[in-house]
């Protein structure tokens, strides 16, 4: 069987680069970051190439490069703010997605280097709801190409109901649900939104929306009822844009560089690179990785200040996954700094949908013995939902951006019974048993009424754990925390009102609060982990991925199949003897 598992999911966005870029590193002006002489009479342009979201965690996936992290481009965007060469940014951005907890974190970068005096223009091409956003609240002044679109239509969310599906092969989602509002299991279970889900839902919806109301508001100058409107009239061309005041100007990106130039006075243009800079690889270095272990991450000598991620779906084992989720080695690598007395403070980085109940108790109970010996702050970027939020309630102080999503403390657990799908297929299967519930777990049967009561019994004792374990981490009533509870999802801005966010904030405030927290200076260096790996070792770890389906399931989310991918989940738990169920993610897509 599968143990409890709390979760909800959402969408992943794609990240692709250039395997070649990769490999060379920078060439060309962007050198010009790293490394140069001062020179007080050169004034740069520096342009920033931003086409999609970055991810939260610097690891690669299956035969792709590590892309820039929130880290790389919001650390990038500071060296600019302070390195006096820079006198103004260029910044081309693209569609984000449903990455409200990430571009907030790229808002607040933004914003300290037009706070420092520097003009920020934008540039855009393609744009979404998000996307949009960020130009709004970040930038001087918006362009389009006369071409271009800005899919500006306010914000959505789709949920996959596939029990239709399910009955015509013949197979059956028996779940169960602790928490009204747990929608889990909704998409197997019903044909259509349950009252409670639409409400949970539907609230995240009213909040993002606001966000996106306002950024019209503060950033475009339109009253509340006028940016609805401009939403409900889109999307818009770049002629209807610029006539709405979405935009300033209708021009290519070459003109719009030029009044970039201009606002700044800058005397040359660069392009900065948001990766940092890498070695190139060598036939000897895949030779070493596919001979001996993975590397040990390099520790630097002195006071430091450690960045850990917790990115994507939370599951079992002691082998390291496709993500940052697993739980053997969270909890090592936790344990290793509540011991390493260099380690001054720890930022933990959440974006996680949830997953398994048993990993989040193992990695909540590590966290809190960090935090007993440390500061450890705890930033929201996307979501941390269910589990992500269970893991994230055992931090010192938790710190989300208004669009993060959290809460969803509740469980949902069973199995799928595909007794009619065997029949059909004209297998016929056979149990025997030595205990009244020992075919439990078996897909070739419903849950007996007994059987039924048993996991009802344990999944409310899962839940009592769930909402002890929040109200112990945060300080809380359990009573409050109740009232939040039953799988309820809040976007950041309400988490705070309800208790369960201390403050709202991104990355860098995470970084600043730790750093005071641990009495570091503000030059003490930050660790990462998982560290970022090379293609070679991403290769390496792949080829010996003991979980062939968690290598494809991880590749359809990389090419930005999420919902798609959603019912592989469940055919993942039927290999195996793994029938038992206990939170199966939503396919949930907010734009």
């Amino acid at each position: 069987m599968r143990a409890p598992r709390y979760g909800v999911a959402m969408r992943a966005s794609p990240y692709r680069f250039l395997l070649t870029a990769m490999l060379t590193g920078a060439c060309g002006p962007s050198s010009a970051l790293h490394g140069s002489v001062p020179n007080p009479e050169r004034r740069e342009l520096a342009e920033l190439v931003l086409l999609e979201a970055p991810g939260d965690s610097s690891a690669g996936a299956l035969m792709q490069a590590a892309g820039p992290s929130v880290h790389d481009v919001v650390s990038r965007i500071e060296a600019l703010r302070t390195d006096p060469r820079t006198v103004a940014l260029f910044v081309r951005l693209g569609p984000m997605g449903g990455a409200w907890g990430r571009i907030a974190d790229v808002h607040d970068a933004l914003q300290a280097v037009r706070d420092a005096g520097k003009p920020v223009h934008c540039h855009l091409e393609s744009i979404d709801n998000a996307g949009y956003w960020l130009a709004a609240t970040s930038c001087d002044r918006i362009s389009v190409t006369p071409a271009g679109m800005l899919d500006t239509v306010g914000v959505a969310a789709q949920v996959f109901y596939a029990r239709g599906l399910l009955d015509q092969v013949g197979l059956r989602a028996e779940l169960l649900q602790v928490g009204a509002f747990k929608g889990a299991a909704e998409p197997f279970t019903r044909d259509a939104m349950s009252p409670e889900m639409r409400a949970s839902l539907g609230g995240v919806l009213d909040g993002l929306q606001a966000e996106l109301v306002g950024a019209l508001v503060e950033g475009r100058h339109l009253s509340p009822e006028r940016a609805q409107e401009v939403l409900d009239a889109g999307p818009h061309d770049g002629a209807q844009a610029l006539e709405l005041g979405l935009v300033d100007a209708v021009e290519f990106d070459d003109e719009a560089r030029s009044h970039a130039r201009e606002a700044g006075r800058a005397t040359r243009h660069v392009r900065a690179r948001l990766l940092p800079p890498s070695e190139p690889t060598t036939l000897a270095d895949l030779i070493g990785a596919l001979a001996a272990d993975a590397p040990t991450d390099d520790a630097p000598q002195g006071a430091h200040l450690a960045l850990v991620h917790l990115d994507g779906e939370i599951s079992d084992g002691e082998e390291a996954g496709m993500g940052s989720g697993r739980g053997g080695p969270f909890v090592t690598r936790m344990r290793a700094l509540a011991e390493d007395d260099e380690v001054r403070a720890v930022v933990l980085r959440i974006n996680s949908p949830g997953g398994s109940a048993l990993a989040s108790d193992r990695m909540w109970h590590a966290v809190r013995r960090v935090a007993a010996r440390k500061p450890v702050i705890v930033s929201v970027g996307d979501m941390a939902a269910s589990g992500g939020y269970y893991i994230a309630s055992a931090g010192t102080e938790i710190l989300a951006q208004p669009g993060s999503i959290v809460g969803s403390i509740g469980v949902v657990g069973g199995k799928v019974e595909a007794s009619g799908l065997l029949e059909r297929a004209g297998v016929h299967a056979e149990t025997l048993t030595r205990g009244a519930h020992a075919g439990w777990t078996a897909p070739t049967a419903p849950f007996g009424d007994a059987e039924r009561a048993v996991l009802q019994a344990m999944m409310e004792r899962t839940y009592r754990r769930f909402v002890h374990r929040v109200a112990v981490g945060r300080g809380l009533d359990e009573a409050r925390v109740q009232a939040s509870a039953e799988g309820r999802i809040w976007t950041g801005r309400t988490g705070v009102e309800r208790g369960l966010v201390n403050g709202l904030g991104g990355l860098r405030d995470a970084l600043a609060h730790a750093r005071t927290a641990g009495h570091l200076d503000p030059d003490a260096p930050v660790v990462e982990w998982p560290r970022r790996r090379t293609l070679v070792e991403t290769v390496v770890e792949t080829m010996g991925a003991q979980d062939g389906a968690e290598v494809t399931a991880g590749a359809l989310a990389t090419a930005g199949l999420g919902p798609a991918a959603a019912p592989l989940q469940w055919l993942r738990m039927l290999r195996g003897g793994e029938h038992v169920l206990v939170a199966l993610p939503v396919a949930l897509d907010v734009r």
